[in-house]
C-alpha cells in the first residue's frame, strides 16, 4: 500500500448544461470544496484541479477529463477523486472500461466518493453495486436528453424562435416568441439576391457582384449595426456558399421550419439533416421579405440539371451545362477551334462549339467527339422554342391539347409500371406488419427465444421504413401525372414571351429547358443528327435512361 505521501491525486469535477437545465445542486465549486476537503482530510497530495464545465458526461472527448487521463497515464497522478460516477461518465460501457481495464493497468486509483466506490477496497458495496449505478446514470441521461428534446419540440411547434441570432434581413423581436422582424437594408439586399437568382445568376456571380459594390457580408453587417462580434476568421467577402444558404432559407417567406436538424444519438452530438417529415413547420409567423412566386422561380433554376460554367469572359452560355451526350451520357464541354497567324503571333479564335466530356477527358476509350458548333445548336433550340411558341400563338386551345397527348404518351409506360409496384409493394408492407405483429405474440407465448425475437423484429421494422418510404415516392410520382393540365398551362404562359425573341438567352434556356442530347458527329455525313430537346413542365424526364453509369444519371 502507498503511503500518503506517494498518493497523487487529481480531482475532477464536471458540470453539463443538462444538469443546470434541470436544477442540479451540483456546481464547479461545490464539487471542488468536497474533494478538496476530503483529500485534506485523508493526508494525501493533491496534484491538480481537472474540470468540465458544460459538458455532457455521454462522451469522454472532453478537455478536462482527456487532460486527467493523459496525466494518469504517464505517472504524474496515480489516484483520481471525483463526486460520483455520473460526474466522471454517463456512458456504462467506457465508464466500464476504465475503472475495470485501463485504471488497473496503469495502478491507479479511482474513487467515487458519494456512491462509495474505490477501486483499492473491492469489497465495498460501493463497487458491488458500481456497475447497476453506471446503467442507470446512463439510463438518467438518456432520460434528461428525452425531456430537453420534448421541450424544444414544443417550442417550436408554438412557434417561439429558437435561433441565437435571426438570419440577415431580420432581427430578433423583442415578444415572448423573438420572432423575425425585417430589417432595412439587409432585406433588400435579400430580395436582390433572389431576384438576381431567378434571372439566371449563379450565386458566384451573385456573391462577386456584391464585393464589386463593397456591401457588407451578413457577419460585418451584424458586427457594424449591431456590435455583434463575430468570433471566426472572416475574409470580409461575400462567396457562394452564403448566398446558397440565404436562398435556401424558407424564413424569408414568412415561415419558420425549425428543427432541421439534430443530433444522431444522445451520445454521439453530431449534426444530421432530419427528414422532412419530422422538421417542424409553422406558417405565416412573420413578415416576408420574398413571394412565393419568387421562391419558386428560384426553386426551378436550382433543379436545374446544370448552373452553367463561366467562360474567361465571366458570360455563361445559355446552354452551358444543359446539354449532355446522347451515347455515354456525359456533359458536354465547350471547346475553341484555333489557329495563329505565325508561330510566334496572338491566338486567334475562330469558333467556339461543345464536345462531349467524355472523349475530352478520355479520348475514344471513352466516346467521340459529338462536335456542335454554338451557333448550330443554339439556332436550332431557338427556332424549335418559336415554333412552339407560335403553336401556341395560332391555336392555343389545340396547343394545350398537344401539349398534353404528348404527356400521356411519355408517362403511359412510367404509369402502368409505378401502379404495378405500389401494388406489389403495398401488398408486402400488409404482409411484414402482420409479421410483426406475429414475432410479438411469439415472444409473449414464450414460442421463440428472446434473441431470435430481437433480430426478427429488427429486419422486418427495417423492411417496413424501406417499403414506407418507397411507397411515399411511388405515391408521390402518381399524384405529380394529376398534376399535367396546370404544368402545361404554365409551360403555354413561359413559351408565350419568345415568341419574337431574335437570340437565344440564358434566361430562356433556364425556364423552357430540363436537357438536351446531342448525337454522335460524323464527318461528311449528309445523315440528320439526332438532337432531343427536353422541356419542363410537359417532358417526362424520369424514364431518360442514358448509357452511362447511375452516378452520372442520377443528376437527371
Amino acid at each position: 500500500m502507498k503511503s500518503k505521501q506517494e498518493i497523487k491525486v487529481g480531482i475532477y469535477a464536471r458540470l453539463s448544461r443538462d444538469d443546470e437545465r434541470n436544477g442540479e445542486s451540483l456546481s464547479i465549486e461545490n464539487q471542488k470544496l468536497i474533494l478538496e476537503k476530503y483529500v485534506l482530510e485523508q493526508g494525501w497530495n493533491l496534484v491538480e484541479t481537472y474540470v468540465d464545465d458544460g459538458y455532457s458526461g455521454t462522451t469522454f472527448d472532453r478537455p478536462g477529463v482527456q487532460r486527467l487521463l493523459e496525466d494518469a497515464k504517464c505517472g504524474k497522478i496515480n489516484t483520481i477523486i471525483c463526486k460520483d460516477l455520473s460526474r466522471f461518465g454517463r456512458n456504462y460501457i467506457q465508464v466500464g472500461q476504465y475503472t475495470d481495464y485501463i485504471f488497473p493497468m496503469y495502478n491507479i486509483r479511482f474513487i467515487a466518493l458519494n456512491d462509495n466506490v474505490d477501486t483499492a477496497n473491492s469489497k465495498n458495496a460501493g463497487m458491488d453495486m458500481m456497475p447497476i449505478m453506471n446503467i442507470f446514470n446512463e439510463w438518467h441521461s438518456a432520460n434528461t436528453s428525452k425531456k430537453i428534446r420534448a421541450v424544444i419540440e414544443a417550442n417550436a411547434k408554438a412557434g417561439k424562435y429558437r435561433t441565437t441570432y435571426a438570419p440577415y434581413g431580420y432581427v430578433k423581436g423583442t415578444d415572448e416568441k423573438k420572432l423575425p422582424i425585417v430589417d432595412e437594408p439587409a432585406a433588400s439586399n435579400v430580395k436582390r439576391i433572389f431576384e438576381m437568382r431567378a434571372s439566371g445568376i449563379s450565386p458566384k456571380h451573385i456573391a462577386m457582384k456584391f464585393n464589386d459594390e463593397n456591401i457588407p457580408i451578413p457577419s460585418d453587417y451584424r458586427t457594424q449595426k449591431f456590435g455583434i462580434t463575430a468570433y471566426r476568421f472572416s475574409h470580409h467577402l461575400w462567396t457562394c456558399d452564403v448566398v446558397k444558404q440565404i436562398l435556401r432559407n424558407p424564413t424569408y417567406l414568412g415561415h419558420l421550419v425549425q428543427l432541421r436538424t439534430t443530433n444522431i444519438s444522445y451520445k454521439n452530438k453530431k449534426q444530421i439533416k432530419r427528414p422532412d417529415e419530422e422538421k417542424v413547420i409553422v406558417y405565416n409567423t412573420h413578415e416576408p421579405i420574398i413571394s412565393q412566386e419568387l421562391w419558386d422561380k428560384v426553386k426551378e433554376i436550382e433543379r436545374s440539371v446544370s448552373q452553367g460554367k463561366a467562360q474567361g469572359n465571366q458570360i455563361v452560355h445559355p446552354l452551358s451545362g444543359l446539354m449532355y451526350c446522347e451515347d455515354c451520357g456525359n456533359k458536354m464541354h465547350i471547346g475553341w477551334n484555333n489557329t495563329r497567324h505565325s508561330r510566334k503571333g496572338p491566338r486567334i479564335y475562330r469558333q467556339a462549339n461543345y464536345n462531349c466530356g467524355g472523349f475530352k477527358v478520355f479520348g475514344t476509350r471513352v466516346c467521340t467527339s459529338h462536335m456542335i458548333k454554338f451557333e448550330d445548336i443554339e439556332s436550332i433550340v431557338l427556332q424549335d422554342i418559336k415554333a412552339k411558341a407560335n403553336i401556341v400563338n395560332f391555336n392555343e386551345e389545340q396547343a394545350r391539347k398537344e401539349f398534353l397527348q404528348r404527356q400521356e404518351n411519355q408517362q403511359k409506360e412510367n404509369l402502368m409500371l409505378d401502379n404495378k409496384t405500389l401494388q406489389d409493394k403495398t401488398k408486402r408492407l400488409d404482409e411484414v406488419t402482420k409479421l410483426i405483429r406475429s414475432t410479438y405474440e411469439d415472444k409473449v407465448l414464450n414460442k421463440i427465444p428472446e434473441d431470435i425475437c430481437i433480430s426478427l423484429l429488427n429486419n422486418y421494422q427495417k423492411e417496413k421504413e424501406i417499403l414506407e418510404n418507397e411507397i411515399s415516392q411511388i405515391t408521390e410520382r402518381i399524384e405529380k401525372v394529376k398534376q399535367n393540365t396546370k404544368n402545361v398551362d404554365e409551360f403555354i404562359e413561359r413559351v408565350k414571351k419568345y415568341i419574337n425573341s431574335p437570340v437565344l438567352t440564358r434566361e430562356m434556356a433556364l425556364k423552357l429547358i430540363e436537357f438536351i442530347t446531342i448525337d454522335k458527329f460524323t464527318k461528311g455525313s449528309k445523315e440528320p443528327r439526332k438532337i432531343h430537346i427536353y422541356y419542363k413542365l410537359i417532358d417526362n424526364i424520369n424514364g431518360i435512361d442514358f448509357k452511362c453509369d447511375k452516378q452520372k444519371r442520377d443528376r437527371l
